[in-house]
Order: C-alpha cells, then sequence, then structure tokens
C-alpha cells in the first residue's frame, strides 16, 4: 500500500494532474467548443473525485482524496508545442498519453498491484465520463453522438498507454 510519502513532491504532482490531463486530452481529441471543453474537464474531475472515495480502502485513493493542495501545472507551451492549431491538439493528445504512461508506471513501481491496476482504471474511467459528457457532432445539441469515434480512439490509445484492459 502506498502512502504519499513514498513519492517525491513531484512524482505526487503528477500522479494527481494526470487525471486532469486525461480529460484535456478527450477535449482535444474531437474539439467541440468552450462549453463542452468545460463540460467534459467538469466531468473528468468528478469521475476521478468518485473513484478517489469510492477507493478508499487504498490507501494511495486515499491520500490522493485526502490531499487538498492545488498540484502546479506544466507550462501550456511544454504540452501543446508550436504550430498550427491542430499541430498543438496533436502534441497535446500526444503529451498526455506520455504522461498518463509514466503515471501509471510510476505507480505500478511504488504501489500495490490493487492500487496500480485502480490508477489504470481511474484514468481510463476519466477520460470515459470526460468524453460522454458532451454530445460530438450535433447543433446545438441537437443530434451528434455521446461519444465521437475521435475520442473512443484517444480512449483506446489511454488504455493501451497505461496498460489497462
Amino acid at each position: 500500500m502506498a502512502k504519499q510519502d513514498a513519492f517525491t513532491t513531484d512524482e505526487w504532482a503528477q500522479l494527481r494532474l494526470a487525471p486532469a490531463l486525461v480529460s484535456s486530452g478527450i477535449a482535444a481529441a474531437d474539439p467541440s467548443g468552450i462549453f463542452a471543453t468545460v463540460k467534459e474537464a467538469s466531468a473528468g474531475m468528478q469521475s476521478m473525485i468518485a473513484s478517489l472515495k469510492s477507493g478508499g480502502n487504498l490507501e494511495l485513493f486515499a491520500a490522493m482524496a485526502a490531499d487538498g493542495s492545488f498540484p502546479g501545472m506544466p507550462d501550456p507551451k511544454v504540452l501543446v508545442g508550436e504550430g498550427s492549431r491542430d499541430e498543438q491538439r496533436q502534441h497535446l493528445k500526444k503529451a498526455v498519453l506520455e504522461r498518463a504512461k509514466a503515471a501509471a508506471e510510476l505507480v505500478a513501481s511504488k504501489a500495490s498491484p490493487a492500487e496500480a491496476a485502480a490508477y489504470r482504471a481511474l484514468l481510463v474511467e476519466v477520460a470515459q465520463k470526460a468524453a460522454q459528457a458532451s454530445k460530438e457532432g450535433g447543433f446545438l445539441g441537437i443530434g451528434g453522438v455521446r461519444v465521437s469515434d475521435n475520442e473512443q480512439s484517444y480512449i483506446d490509445e489511454i488504455k493501451r498507454a497505461v496498460g489497462h484492459g
């Protein structure tokens, strides 16, 4: 079982930020405006909070839930890079996958197998809930689908990156 003190300050921030980054990656997978992006981010964070609360029997999740501090965000320029909007979105998606994979590997190296599996599941659940938060491809909420093909493809990439399923 892993407690916060099993991780360095930077590692702890990495674990806590990965779910928020996953939500950002989903928003970048199929951008549909500011309101949809806010809905997706909010749904992702609500999913993370619910997972941490329901996984309270795991020391890692209990420690993450108890930590009320706000980890420092990475420099946005590092995440999105340079180039056109499309190039920046692609760079962000890649950076998110790399950071999610690194966070999952970190947990696997320092926590119990049950905690590592639960953390991987948390990242995938955040992605799925964020993708389901708003319809894609419709007009003013009419038509469209809950999870677009681009979002589903990115969820599948997240699953592969973190070794889930």
